[in-house]
This record gives structure tokens, C-alpha cells and sequence, in this order.
């Protein structure tokens, strides 16, 4: 699966408006079906992902590189296995990426991701808890 990088603002935005959210300790998934404009004929097997890591996470540019390159690599190892083609994702990074260690943000990531794709249940298909 080839990975696409966000990097217009107004993509970002559109995302974090229309698209779904999942919150973790280390990080917030945004995920959204791709824009038709994006879609061609020829490219059926990618993904589109945008990292954020805004300056609440560290004051210090290197502590946010850091943390970018962590998610960078952990997206690059999950995405051909997790993720789903024609969709855009945002990850956000949360202060906490900055001491959880490597695994803890990859499991993360991973349930996110699990929890975002997951069928939705309608309140007529729900099992009801008898008491």
C-alpha cells in the first residue's frame, strides 16, 4: 500500500470537521473516506496520512520531531496491514507520546484504527441487556 502525505491546511481542516475521531492516551485518529479528486482509475492501493504534533505536546522543536518521526515510522510498519485504501487519516499527536515507548503508541494506533473501521450497530440490531 503506498502512504500519501497531507500537507494543505484546508485538507486538515475538512478532516478534523467532517471526519471521524478516535481518542487514545498518546494520540487522536481522524479518518475520513478520500476526496473523488484524489481518486484515479490506475492507483487503487494507497492511503492518505497527515501527522500533527502541535506545540502543547513540547515547547522544543527536536521533542516534536521526535514524536513525527516515531508516528511516521509506526504508521509505515501498520498502515499495509490495518489501514484502509481510499481513506485520509490524521493522526494527532497528545503530550504523552513524548514518554510512552515505541510499542505503547503502535498499540495505540493500532486499536484506533480497529475502532474507527468497525461496523456501526444500529440501536434496532443491538442486543439489549435483560436485568
Amino acid at each position: 500500500m503506498h502512504i500519501l502525505t497531507i500537507k494543505e491546511s484546508a485538507e486538515f481542516q475538512n478532516i478534523s470537521k467532517k471526519g471521524q475521531k478516535f481518542f487514545s492516551e498518546t494520540l487522536i485518529l481522524l479518518s475520513l473516506p478520500t476526496p473523488q479528486i484524489y481518486l484515479r482509475p490506475d492507483s487503487k492501493n494507497f492511503c492518505r496520512i497527515g501527522y500533527t504534533v502541535a506545540k502543547t505536546v513540547s515547547k522544543l522543536a527536536v521533542k516534536r520531531n521526535l514524536a513525527k518521526r516515531r508516528l511516521r515510522e509506526i504508521i509505515r510498519n501498520l498502515a499495509p496491514i490495518h489501514a484502509k485504501n481510499n481513506f485520509d487519516y490524521v493522526v494527532i499527536a497528545r503530550k504523552e507520546i513524548l514518554i510512552a515507548d515505541f510499542a505503547k503508541i503502535s498499540n495505540d494506533l493500532k486499536f484506533c484504527i480497529t475502532r474507527i473501521h468497525r461496523p456501526k450497530t444500529s440501536p434496532n440490531n443491538a442486543k439489549k441487556i435483560q436485568s
